[in-house]
């Protein structure tokens, strides 16, 4: 229905000059599509990026992941868990529910599953908020599809994402992913939220040395210190009981 309501919100723009009126960007992309981008956007990253194929490690991704998304809020997707060979310390996600980690984060945590889940947790955040669809959302105003994407426009779409240099959230849309990802971690009662704030910690490490050119494209989040302040302020509410999950 309010993707209806959007295409024809999209459609009087052009026959009276009118905006778009309670119209958010994400309301434009289907499930099904959003999917489907994701699908064939991990397609090229696989393309780009060696896979770690150790399956010790990928069970421990796979299973932490997992346990995570039984307490988010998005249940009408399948998440697939991948750890990307690459030494840099980041992780990202992909429309529909596919996330990866790179390897030199988990190296980075050195065994700290709580920090490791945060970060994991953060990424399942971005999909369940449906981050990727308001990207979308945007890229289907700027071309005047109407609603309807073809196969060729999904694919140019898709390799938006793959293009990992373009893929940018908003301040706004990071911090909810931070406050998603300690709740899903606070209701599983299986890692510690404050494994996440932790790991912002060790990331202010990371800062005060110069960037390497990947770490250059995956560096989309706010402030670092910034997000610690939100976050252990969230966090505390909730330990508290003055904020509900």
């Amino acid at each position: 229905m309010r993707n209806s309501i959007c295409i024809a919100s999209l459609l009087l723009v052009f026959t009276s000059s009118a905006w778009l009126s309670g119209c958010r960007p994400r309301d434009l992309v289907s499930t099904s599509q959003e999917v489907q981008i994701g699908q064939q956007a991990s397609q090229e990253v696989e393309r780009q990026y060696k896979l770690v194929t150790d399956p010790a490690l990928n069970r421990l991704v796979n299973s932490i992941g997992q346990m995570l998304v039984k307490y988010s809020d998005r249940q009408d997707i399948t998440y697939t868990f991948k750890i990307l060979d690459v030494s840099d310390v980041n992780a990202f996600s992909l429309p529909g529910g596919w996330i990866y980690i790179n390897k030199g984060l988990i190296d980075n945590t050195a065994g700290n599953i709580d920090e490791l889940a945060g970060v994991i947790s953060h990424e399942i955040g971005h999909v369940v908020a449906r981050h990727h669809a308001d990207i979308i959302g945007r890229q289907i105003y700027a071309n005047i599809l109407i609603g309807t994407l073809t196969q060729g426009e999904i694919t140019q779409i898709a390799s938006i994402f793959a293009n990992l240099s373009l893929l940018q959230y908003s301040r706004q849309q990071e911090y909810a992913a931070d406050r998603l990802g300690i709740k899903q971690m606070f209701l599983s009662k299986q890692y510690n939220p404050q494994g996440l704030i932790n790991f912002f910690g060790n990331l202010l490490k990371i800062e005060g040395n110069p960037p390497s050119q990947f770490e250059q494209i995956f560096r989309t989040h706010p402030t670092t210190k910034d997000r610690i302040v939100a976050a252990q302020e969230y966090l505390n509410g909730l330990l508290s009981g003055t904020i509900k999950p």
